[in-house]
């Protein structure tokens, strides 16, 4: 019988399903409180101020627990003219557990966007109060119908309303050796004249059988409607007597992953392979239209998109040797329609379905790569990375001309040697060409070829007072135009780099310590020809930094200051391939960081620097930075 009960709980979550959202948690689950912390980031930088900050806090006080889980991100923007953005989002979560069939409990969300750019819905918050009831009739098995109050303010119009829905949990259930996991979750939000809809649906199936292969089962079900304001003409206004008009728009998502991974015969040898199929519709709907001004604009659309993934991959792991090989399948199509609003002009809507169809479009790729890694010695190792990639890209209608063929092949070389316990040596190897063909003649003069090669060597230092690391790069790349004879705007280009690298710590005394971090770039730019290989450079760069600091270290405690130093300089090439100074800027700054931090508890960082900034135009400025990092796991 209790098994009989199991089977009917498990097939009764899938039927329960009747619309709306694409992958929205749950939100009357602890687990959103599960990890308490406290992060605050603050970061001035130029004329860019921004501030991140999150807390999170869930306790169990015998039947009784408490969360919050608020995160705040402003960003402030000084020009001409000031720009502030804010996203704040602040949830309350307390549950009594009366027993271990039921619980009660109640739920606060607030979410709130300001922005003032001048955007549709450049300010807005949502305001949701709930009280739930959570039901197990099984262990890691719950229901949670709740119902509350919804307030929802968007672009200055408030409008409220009834929130209710319910939620249901499969929390990892093993049943006869399956492993179930399953969420649902259905909301409705009745703020009228508008109205929020959701609805999910996931579940995942995961078993292994006879520790030979193993499978997993996953999918999603989910759909989500949205009602926006936003301005409308005055004709509009007068017919129907409204001040905005409404616009929803809904998704719907089906998809679903299936993977399996095989231990073969052969000792340290998988085999893996995953297949996925993935539906969307994105549906926009206009509440009031009026057919007495129509335009190609008032028509609303519909996009359809179906995606399918094929993925395999032979993966074998040694004593001294450990390599990996994928081939991976994609296909992705891309529907996009006027939908008929009746009594309209079919000519007018005609010209709108054309310009939907010529958004249509269809594309294929198909992906090989590996992966291997050998130890030649107990110090020497090798790896190898290969990439190679074909995209085909449609496009059905006869007025779109983007249809193209894309190759992309790359490849990765890395050696590292331990030349004593003291010092490692490492090189990498690394090149890619990217070749693109646009099939239709008037897109074809952008058909190019893209060769980039970069070589960096270096190595590692670490003996008791003394550590460094420091790489020297070379890389160069060239594009290179199929038809640049024919059109004289296109021309192929190089860009050259040396790139100098170095980081370094020295301890002078028992806890005084030397820190320094830097690095040289010397960058090219030039016209190219690739038959004869053969170069005119137009433009140079020369780019450093430094930052030298003395640090100070007791305990948790780290207090340092030193000087940061940063040069560009821009050179451009006359006819005569003489270069001249175009540009200078160099920038001077006293610096200072207190650090506390202990272990992964508690961090706590303050940086400044005042910066004394020179260009070429003489034109002397200051500017002040200054980056606070806090992050507490409670």
């Amino acid at each position: 019988m209790r098994k009989l009960y199991i089977y009917i709980i498990i097939l009764a979550l899938p039927i329960l399903i009747s619309a709306q959202i694409p992958g929205d948690s749950l939100s009357f689950v602890k687990s959103r409180y599960s990890s308490p912390m406290l992060s605050t980031n603050f970061e001035k930088q130029l004329q860019t101020f921004n501030l991140r900050e999150q807390f999170v806090y869930g306790k169990q006080i015998e039947k009784l627990y408490l969360g919050i889980n608020q995160t705040f991100f402003s960003t402030i923007i000084k020009s001409t003219a000031i720009s502030v953005r804010d996203n704040a989002f602040f949830s309350l979560l307390g549950q009594y557990d009366f027993s271990n069939l039921f619980s009660f409990g109640s739920n606060l969300n607030y979410y709130i966007y300001a922005d003032d750019k001048q955007l549709a819905i450049n300010n807005s918050s949502i305001l949701n109060s709930s009280a739930y009831i959570k039901y197990y009739p099984l262990k890691k098995i719950s229901f949670t119908p709740f119902l509350g109050f919804s307030r929802n303010e968007q672009i200055g119009i408030i409008d409220t309303g009834p929130i209710y829905g319910m939620e249901a949990l499969l929390d990892n259930y093993n049943f006869n050796e399956f492993n179930l996991f399953s969420e649902f979750k259905f909301q409705n939000e009745d703020i009228a004249p508008r109205k929020n809809l959701i609805t999910s649906f996931k579940f995942n199936i995961d078993k292994t059988f006879e520790n030979s292969y193993r499978n997993k089962l996953s999918g999603i079900y989910s759909e989500q409607r949205k009602d926006f304001y936003f301005e409308t003409d005055s004709l509009t206004m007068s017919e129907f007597d409204i001040a905005k008009n409404i616009q929803s728009r809904t998704e719907q998502r089906y998809s679903i992953v299936d993977r399996l991974s095989v231990l073969t015969p052969v000792k340290g040898l998988v085999f893996n392979i995953d297949g996925s199929i993935d539906w969307r519709t994105i549906d926009r709907d206009t509440r009031y239209i009026s057919i007495s001004n129509v335009t190609t604009s008032t028509f609303d659309t519909e996009i359809e998109e179906f995606k399918m993934n094929l993925f395999s991959s032979l993966q074998y792991s040694s004593s001294n040797f450990n390599g990996i090989f994928r081939v991976i399948f994609s296909e992705r199509q891309e529907k996009h329609k006027a939908k008929y609003i009746e009594d309209a002009s079919e000519i007018i809507f005609e010209k709108r379905e054309e310009q939907e169809k010529r958004k249509n479009n269809t594309s294929k790729q198909i992906s090989l790569s590996g992966e291997s890694g050998f130890y030649i010695t107990s110090a020497d190792r090798i790896t190898l990375s290969l990439f190679h990639r074909k995209r085909i890209y449609d496009t059905p209608s006869e007025l779109n001309n983007d249809d193209r063929d894309e190759l992309l092949s790359m490849f990765g070389i890395n050696y590292y040697k331990r030349m004593s316990p003291f010092f490692d040596l490492f090189s990498t190897l690394q090149g890619s060409i990217n070749n693109t063909v646009y099939i239709f003649k008037e897109r074809s003069a952008n058909n190019n070829t893209l060769r980039v090669l970069k070589l960096i060597t270096g190595g590692d230092l670490h003996l008791k007072s003394l550590s460094s690391k420091y790489s020297a790069e070379v890389s160069a790349n060239y594009t290179v135009y199929d038809f640049e004879d024919l059109n004289p705007n296109l021309k192929s280009y190089s860009y050259r780099q040396l790139a100098l690298k170095d980081s370094t710590t020295l301890k002078l005394f028992r806890t005084t310590y030397f820190r320094f971090l830097g690095y040289l770039k010397f960058s090219e730019q030039g016209d190219f020809q690739w038959d004869g290989f053969a170069n005119n450079p137009v433009r140079y760069l020369d780019e450093r930094y430094a930052e030298p600091t003395i640090e100070y270290r007791f305990k948790h405690l780290t207090f340092s200051f030193g000087l940061r130093y940063f040069s560009l300089y821009t050179y451009l090439f006359d006819e005569d391939a003489i270069k001249s100074i175009h540009t200078t800027y160099t920038s001077t700054a006293p610096l200072s960081a207190i650090t506390y931090s202990i272990s992964n508890s508690l961090y706590i960082n303050i940086k400044g620097w005042y910066e004394f900034i020179n260009t070429e135009s003489n034109q002397n400025n200051e500017l002040a930075n200054l980056m606070i990092r806090i992050k507490w796991s409670i």
